[in-house]
């Protein structure tokens, strides 16, 4: 069983790595488990995906914010 730090630590370490692609390695990784029957593990990287998504999003400063 893979826990919510452990989710979190690989979609942290996914962003310092890949950047604003990290969610598109999370899906890949995602697709491969598939493809080889490893419904698990897709479950897995679909949940780092998704923390991906979560932890850019919170990341992005709005255009028209102004920083003080």
């Amino acid at each position: 069983m893979t826990t919510a730090s452990e989710i979190y630590r690989t979609a942290n370490l996914l962003i310092e790595t890949y950047g604003e692609m990290a969610v598109v390695g999370a899906a890949i990784k995602a697709d491969f488990c598939h493809r080889n029957g490893d419904k698990s593990g897709r479950a897995v990287w679909l949940q780092v995906a998704r923390v991906v998504e979560d932890l850019m999003d919170e990341e992005t400063v709005p255009a028209n914010a102004t920083i003080n």
